[in-house]
């Protein structure tokens, strides 16, 4: 139980963090679309990475909880689209709040995932050789610390890291096995568990 108040304690720190954190200076107008059409000419790729990411985060959550939702309730079926829009600031108070429960429902096995996840790894990994291979980090720190968006953005991703950690750990003890060293690899532990989760019988021998 003491779990649950500390991610919302996480949650608000969080949120504090973001708005007393430097200063509140926005990016000028018109500044998402050029996120969206990951305009390098505009903005350090570091930013646009990240921007990317936060795409994937929330729908490798989605996946999760196509078969996490036989443990929780509320469903996590609006949170998880809210995440979509607010990322892990609506999500993070969900899975706080949600209560775990036993059920006796089959697992569904999901064929497709694993090959929607092999796609999300590609392009993940696609995204981090960007963001290390042309990025400006000294541009990124001053994005950090002059504009909101790039900060919420930063968090988002901390927070968004800090449930899958949680989630996975969860799983597993339910599960009783120990958290494998892969689970708390960002993103990638997520994908991992997922792709190994939904492999078919025959694949998996």
């Amino acid at each position: 139980m003491y779990r649950r108040y500390l991610l919302f304690l996480v949650w608000a720190i969080a949120i504090l963090f973001i708005l007393l954190f430097g200063n509140n200076r926005v990016f000028p107008e018109g500044f998402l679309y050029a996120f969206l059409r990951f305009d390098q000419s505009q903005f350090d790729t570091s930013a646009l990475s990240l921007f990317s990411l936060l795409g994937i985060y929330p729908l490798a959550f989605f996946l999760l909880f196509l078969d996490e939702k036989r443990f929780m309730r509320p469903g996590p079926l609006v949170a998880s689209i809210g995440s979509f829009f607010l990322g892990a600031f609506v999500l993070m108070p969900y899975v706080a709040l949600a209560i775990p429960r036993k059920t006796f429902l089959p697992f569904r096995r999901r064929g497709w995932i694993p090959m929607v996840v092999a796609l999300l790894t590609v392009v993940t990994t696609l995204l981090l050789w960007l963001a290390f291979a042309r990025s400006d980090w000294s541009i990124f720190l001053l994005y950090f610390e002059t504009n909101q968006f790039v900060r919420t953005m930063t968090v988002d991703f901390g927070l968004f890291y800090i449930l899958q950690v949680y989630l996975l750990r969860r799983i597993r003890r339910r599960n009783g096995q120990s958290l494998h060293w892969q689970d708390v690899l960002p993103l990638y532990g997520l994908f991992r568990y997922l792709f190994a989760r939904h492999l078919s019988v025959s694949t998996k021998s």
